[in-house]
């Protein structure tokens, strides 16, 4: 199954509908944004989690059990980001966290960039994803443990990316 170019433009189309449907993070509608946000990253993380629980199944068969190793470890990268998104620190109505409602314009143009870039990381993630599955006939078990090694960088940088989402909540970030 490969992903076609106008299957990839229609990703990030997508990701750009949503970044452009931010209300914009402005004092009585930033919950509601960032809960879009939110949402989306947890939709996506699923994507790829299913992706890699379709593949170990695969790995398996063709008997390469230390590839279902690294992919159930992805996977459980894969939940933890979604947690992440899930239970982040404005995914409370009645947060307390006072930075919320109150971010200059200039740190909400940071904010929804930064967003982007997240999203636009899980889309190319989930790429990542489907090139493997198109692949993986033709790998060795050493190539195909470096591209699930690849595939789990990628996430983890993404990761590492949301988290940094705080700082710019907080302001502590100056990029």
């Amino acid at each position: 199954m490969e992903m076609s170019s106008s299957a990839l433009a229609a990703a990030v189309q997508g990701v750009r509908a949503l970044i452009s449907a931010y209300d914009g993070y402005e004092k009585g509608r930033f919950m509601k944004s960032d809960e879009a946000v939110r949402a989306e990253i947890q939709r996506r993380c699923e994507m790829v989690a299913r992706h890699a629980e379709k593949l170990q199944g695969d790995v398996h068969q063709a008997g390469h059990r230390d590839a279902r190793g690294s992919l159930e470890s992805l996977i459980e990268s894969t939940h933890l980001l979604r947690n992440e998104a899930q239970f982040s620190i404005t995914s409370n109505h009645v947060s307390q966290h006072k930075g919320i409602g109150k971010l200059k314009s200039k740190a909400v143009r940071k904010l929804v960039t930064h967003d982007g870039e997240v999203l636009q990381s899980l889309v190319e993630a989930t790429r990542m994803a489907n090139e493997l599955a198109n692949d993986l006939q033709g790998l060795d078990e050493e190539s195909l443990m470096t591209r699930i090694s690849d595939w789990h960088q990628k996430l983890t940088r993404t990761r590492n990316m949301y988290l940094e989402r705080n700082m710019y909540i907080d302001g502590l970030v100056k990029r």
